[in-house]
Order: C-alpha cells, then sequence, then structure tokens
C-alpha cells in the first residue's frame, strides 16, 4: 500500500520519550513509524473525510483507493459507520463516493482496476493465451470476451470491509472477479439440468469429475477429476446495487439492501478449456466421437448460462445475464479451436454452436437445407 505514516503531529509512538529512549539507527528509519490503521483512525465525520479526499487536509498520501477503503473499515464499531460507507445525505462521499459514480467511472474503477488489469496484461496473466500445440492431443478451448446485461454478485470472503456486502475480488490487484471453481460449478450446474440422469451422468462426470463428497470412492476406483478446466474472468468496473425485497403478505418493500456489484455495462473474458488427458489410449474413430459430444454439449450448456440461467449470486433476481454480442481476445470474434484442426470464430452466442459444428466437421442447419 502506498502510504506514509503521519507527521509528527499525529499520535505519538509506543513507548514514550525521553533521553531514554533508543535513537533508531538508519534501517530502522526505513520502516513506518506507526501501524497503518493506527496512523489513520477513523472516528469522526472529518477523519472519514480525510481519508477519502473531500477535507481541506486531506491525506494525500493514500493514493491507492482500496487502501481509502480498508481504512474505511474501522468505522464499523463506531457512530460515523453509515456517513463511512454513504457520506452525507447531499453532497455524498465516504465509501460510496470511491466506487460508484452515476455518469463515468468511479475512482477505484480508474485507480485500482484499470492499472490491476493492464499489470496483469503486462505478465501474461490475463487475458489467458493457451498455445494448443504444447497440450495432449483432442485438446480444445473456448474464449471470448463478453459484456454484462445484468449485475454480477459473487460475494468476497474479505472479513474486515466497510460495506457488508462486497463483490469477489482478486487478492493482490483487488480487481473484481469470478473464480474458475464458480464457473465451473454453474457450468456443471446448467449441463445437469439438460440431461435425465443429472449430476449421475456419465457426461457430466467425464466433463466436470465426481462431486467432492465422493472423493475417497474416487481415490479407491482410480477416477479421474474431469476435462473442462475454466479460467478465472476479472472484470474492468465496480458499482453498487439496490435490492429491495417485497413482504408475500404486504407486497410493501422491506429494508433495501444495498450491494456491491459488477455492473451492467462492464466486460469479461470467459475462457474454457478441455482437456481430455484420459483419452492417449484411445483410437481415433472412439476419440473422435466423444470429443464432438463433449465439445457440443459444452457449447450448449455455454450459451444457456450465459444467456439463460445465469452465472451469479442472486441468479433467481435475474442477476449474472449477458448480452448476445461477444467479441475476441487475438482477434475481433469469439474463438472455439480444437487441437489439429483449426479454430472457428462467432461474434455472438447464438452462432457458438454452428461454429463448432464447422470446427467438428457437422453439417450445419443452413448446409442441410
Amino acid at each position: 500500500m502506498n502510504y506514509k505514516p503521519r507527521s509528527p503531529s499525529g499520535p505519538p509512538p509506543r513507548g514514550g520519550g525521553g533521553a531514554a529512549e533508543k535513537v533508531p539507527n538508519r534501517q530502522e528509519d526505513r520502516r513506518p513509524l506507526y501501524d497503518f490503521y493506527a496512523a489513520y483512525p477513523c472516528e469522526t465525520q472529518d477523519d472519514v473525510r480525510r481519508i477519502v479526499g473531500d477535507h481541506k487536509m486531506p491525506y494525500k498520501e493514500l493514493v491507492w483507493p482500496y487502501s481509502r477503503v480498508s481504512l474505511l473499515a474501522q468505522a464499523l464499531t463506531s457512530e460515523v459507520k453509515d456517513f463511512a460507507r454513504s457520506g452525507h445525505p447531499r453532497f455524498g462521499g465516504g465509501y460510496k463516493g470511491i466506487v460508484y459514480r452515476r455518469k463515468g467511472n468511479s475512482p477505484y474503477t480508474d485507480e485500482v482496476i484499470r492499472p490491476g488489469l493492464e499489470q496483469m496484461d503486462r505478465l501474461g496473466i490475463y487475458p489467458p493465451h493457451i498455445e494448443l500445440q504444447d497440450l495432449p492431443p483432442y485438446s480444445a478451448y473456448f474464449q471470448f470476451r463478453f459484456t454484462l446485461a445484468r449485475p454480477l454478485y459473487t460475494r468476497d470472503d474479505e472479513e474486515f470491509y466497510i460495506h457488508e456486502n462486497p463483490v469477489m475480488k482478486e487478492a493482490v490487484y483487488k480487481v473484481p472477479m469470478l473464480r474458475a471453481s464458480t464457473w465451473k460449478g454453474i457450468l456443471r450446474s446448467v449441463m445437469a439440468r439438460q440431461l435425465p440422469e443429472g449430476e449421475n451422468a456419465p457426461l457430466v462426470i467425464r466433463l466436470f469429475g465426481q462431486a467432492r463428497d465422493e472423493e475417497e470412492e474416487l481415490a479407491e476406483e482410480g477416477n479421474m477429476l474431469g476435462r473442462v478446466r475454466p479460467y478465472p474472468t476479472f472484470f474492468d468496473r465496480i458499482g453498487l446495487e439496490v435490492i429491495n425485497p417485497h413482504s408475500r403478505t404486504t407486497r410493501a418493500g422491506t429494508v433495501p439492501i444495498v450491494m456491491e456489484t459488477v455492473p451492467p455495462g462492464a466486460s469479461g473474458v470467459f475462457t474454457l478449456l478441455y482437456l481430455p488427458f484420459d483419452m492417449l489410449d484411445r483410437l481415433p474413430e472412439e476419440a473422435a466421437s466423444e470429443v464432438a459430444e463433449d465439445l457440443k454439449a459444452l457449447g450448449e450448456a455455454i450459451v444457456l448460462m450465459m444467456r439463460v440461467y445465469g452465472f451469479s449470486g442472486k441468479r433467481t433476481r435475474g442477476f449474472g445475464v449477458a448480452h448476445l454480442q461477444v467479441s475476441g481476445v487475438d482477434r475481433p470474434e469469439g474463438v472455439v479451436a480444437l487441437k489439429d484442426r483449426g479454430w472457428r470464430t462467432f461474434t455472438t452466442l447464438t452462432e457458438l454452436p454452428d461454429a463448432l459444428d464447422l470446427l467438428l466437421g457437422i453439417p450445419t442447419e443452413g448446409e442441410r437445407r
């Protein structure tokens, strides 16, 4: 975190002063004189304004918005908790002033999310770049950039945070994200809904592996973990959403709930790797048939997840749905690729099944006519 300790006018260092006090050496001089939270208390409205930066004497050294959000969490046990969250009823401020804007981007988006995504891109972390030639035969991947049509919410596991419903963020860069395990769990659930056997369908087990409560049986039987490997998705915006649950008897709103979300219009990259590591000893004809079945089922499930069922918390309220139009990472369109068979592109989610058919050599609906 980019901060400096307070000037000598701040709280005195622990241990008191006096002639007997040990004089720090040069190595110790480089350390902050105080604990981060002790140096920037959040007990009064003036404290909140100085941390946020809308005070005549702000803490200018707090240049990273997430460090300011972290400091505001101290207000949870004080009388200024609501002020730290929402600021003045008329003039705004507080945490809300950092993460939310009616028009344009918030300071959090411009100074935390954008630099974080740029650094991950420079490091080659995100978006993922998959080299199929380095993977086993019949490996494939789906990749496209999508835009949210509805807000997305995935609860973070941060315990010390000013907002009670924080959205999931990456641990280092603090960029809103959807974990790979979340993608896998939702996609598995969507596919299971389409099959009579549900979670026990051979196709579901083949692609996603067995459930966690069956891990001991798996170890005994030597079964596999599944062929699907999703990648995490990071989003380029953050915002707030208010939901107002209604009473079933009075049909009136009860208590509005404010949630930190990824707002509509934000974009992210969906990447899913199909890695059939268990097919190395299969005959080509048998392997090709099974790969085609797997990829077509995955393509259909991806479209249903993105457009019908959703991929967010609060899905029953319509959260976590993507727009139909998609784009690519290394090219303008979305891509589905299969090792030794090349790749096909698509510009909308509804074109994904046709792109798969072309890749697999299956006649499309138009060609059948």
